[in-house]
């Protein structure tokens, strides 16, 4: 079995902006939680893996963020 490549943030926004890579290799390059994460999200809410699901994941992650940001607890 072969060994998953993380990047940082950085170097995934790269890719991103590059073309390289769409949402749903961000997750799969950010980090093994947010795989784990991202699968269960879909399950939950009967979404399909893919890059339309991995970028509504992404803006979830982001108002989570933000939210605890605004709360005092990030």
């Amino acid at each position: 079995m072969s060994e998953q490549k993380y990047y940082p943030e950085d170097i995934l926004v790269e890719k991103m902006e590059s073309g390289e890579y769409g949402w749903l290799d961000y997750i799969n390059h950010y980090s093994a939680e947010w795989q784990e994460e991202y699968g269960r999200y879909c399950e939950e809410n009967g979404f399909s893996i893919g890059n339309e699901s991995a970028a509504e994941y992404v803006r979830h992650k982001d108002a989570e963020l933000e939210a605890a940001m605004e709360n005092g607890e990030a």
